[in-house]
């Protein structure tokens, strides 16, 4: 049974400005686009826009689904402004908690405080008796009482694990975990039961279907337990419900493992490429540096692998045939995997996958245009932290930070994501931050404005961009015939609003393979 939509601007985002008056769709994929009086015969139905706008299924095409429907499960303390006031709000949690349950709060960002300093340990011990973890925003450090650290066995005499800081002063532990560190707590954390993973999964997708998503390209498996169990609930709330279209990047560290449970890819559920984290994040100065830390002159951040361990990881990818994601946020990470990659090329027609890529030069760029690589980028990343990475980075360098428009004239494939929980995964903020680059409300030209790109690009990031960057661009990311009928469809025009409307406006309909999963109640288009 055909169904025609119509009646609102339908976007197909095969070039700049491309309108179809009506799609026809029947059994979740395009069966052809043109106009209404010539499709209409072939309709059962007709499902009527009203006004509203559609365009093809939006994807973030980098998000952590079960960690995003943890931050809506915890304490969001992301807007958290002074110490004295994320103290304020832990103790009234820690009151209320007994001594053997966790405390989680999300999303710190301590440069928003006028003293931007995290709570000592003797704070956090005062506050109560349960285990307590503060997950910064960059989610690649932590803050935690003794009472976590004791549950992981650190204390004053643990030396630090590859690839990870155990902060100490004098000898003594802060409290405060980096990068491998905090996996020493995180990753074994009791309360990481199957419900606990299906309710934060269910959680996360309903919320992601209200912002227009119908996928993501998420990395999950490696975090709650065996990954049998997020790959299980996957299945189950995902996968059984047909409700949202994942892609599932593998850690390095379980890789084999879920090779050898020979879970076969669907629709709904794929499997796809290795990932590994090359370093850090500028918040807590790991990000790896070719020169120091403009406000720390000895460190210049780590690396999480020595080059002949990522040579390793990548034959083994390159071994069952498989890409290879990286996060790569400093310019000597980006460079050191670049050199492997161009030592043990992915096979023909395959791309490895540059995830952050977020301070780049001239050198870097063409290092990048010469392999088969694409570029998963993050536009809200300019948002929130840049004056304290220029404080970090110097003027001079953050010429290369965040780039957006400098790799699309270098002819990558971009896709674009949220990184969630770090950001919100609302498509609209990261299509705004990369058309204005700057703060919601503010009027300056951007922060690095040469990078700012058009509404038309940005709104490709998270269209063709995503389907590209998977092998999936010839059935997903525009409104053609024989592509999946997923359809993004908001109440105004994003290529028409005011700029500074733009990350307001609603969600009418999330569309994925023809079936409507989330439906605004009241519709501002149907008025």
């Amino acid at each position: 049974m055909a169904t025609l939509w119509t009646g609102g601007a339908i976007y197909t985002m095969a070039k700049v400005g491309e309108t179809v008056e009506a799609v026809l769709e029947q059994d979740g994929k395009i069966v052809a686009t043109g106009s209404v009086d010539s499709l209409l015969p072939q309709a059962a139905s007709i499902q009527q826009l009203h006004g509203c706008v559609m365009y093809p299924g939006f994807v973030d095409s980098h998000l952590h689904i079960i960690g995003y429907g943890e931050k809506l499960k915890h304490i969001d303390v992301s807007k958290v402004k002074s110490k004295d006031e994320l103290l304020a709000i832990l103790r009234e949690q820690m009151e209320k908690a007994t001594p053997e349950q966790w405390v989680i709060a999300i999303g710190l960002n301590e440069t928003q405080f006028i003293v931007p300093v995290f709570p000592t340990l003797a704070e956090l011990d005062a506050l109560g008796e349960a285990h307590l973890i503060i997950k910064r925003s960059c989610h690649h450090l932590i803050v935690v009482n003794s009472k976590a650290l004791a549950f992981a066995g650190i204390t004053n005499d643990t030396p630090s694990p590859e690839g990870g800081i155990i902060d100490k002063e004098n000898g003594q532990v802060t409290g405060v975990l980096k990068d491998a560190a905090l996996y020493m707590i995180v990753n074994h954390m009791p309360h990481i039961t199957p419900a606990y993973i299906e309710d934060a999964l269910e959680k996360a997708v309903n919320s992601l279907q209200s912002y227009g998503l119908v996928g993501g390209h998420s990395e999950d498996l490696s975090y709650y337990g065996s990954p049998s169990q997020p790959i299980a609930a996957f299945r189950k709330i995902v996968e059984a419900r047909q409700s949202f279209k994942v892609h599932l990047l593998q850690h390095h560290t379980v890789f084999e493992e879920v090779v050898q449970l020979h879970e076969a890819s669907t629709v709904f559920v794929e499997f796809g490429a290795m990932k590994i984290f090359i370093d850090g994040a500028f918040g807590g100065r790991t990000a790896a540096l070719r020169k120091p830390y403009s406000d720390e002159p000895n460190n210049r951040g780590m690396l999480v692998h020595t080059t002949e361990q990522l040579e390793a990881y990548v034959q083994l990818a390159r071994r069952y045939g498989q890409t290879v994601a990286v996060h790569a946020i400093g310019d000597l990470a980006i460079i050191t995997i670049l050199e492997v990659f161009a030592k043990y090329p992915p096979r023909e027609g395959q791309l490895d996958r540059v995830i952050h890529c977020s301070l780049v030069d001239k050198d870097i760029l063409e290092k990048l245009a010469a392999l088969p690589v694409a570029v998963d980028m993050q536009p809200q990343f300019v948002q929130g932290e840049y004056e304290a990475e220029l404080v970090r980075l110097g003027k001079q360098r953050t010429e290369g930070l965040h780039p957006l428009k400098s790799l699309l004239d270098q002819g990558l494939i971009v896709a674009g994501g949220s990184d969630a929980p770090i950001e919100e995964p609302n498509p609209l903020h990261g299509i705004y931050a990369a058309v204005t680059r700057r703060n919601f409300g503010e009027l300056h030209d951007g922060y690095g404005s040469k990078e700012k790109i058009s509404r038309f690009e940005a709104v490709r990031l998270y269209t063709v961009g995503a389907a590209e960057i998977i092998g999936q661009h010839h059935v997903r990311g525009k409104i053609e015939a024989g592509y999946a009928a997923d359809f993004t469809v908001f109440e105004q025009d994003i290529f028409t609003v005011d700029i500074e409307n733009m990350p307001h406006i609603d969600v009418a309909y999330t569309v994925i393979n023809g079936q409507i999963v989330y439906a605004k109640t009241k519709k501002r288009c149907e008025e």
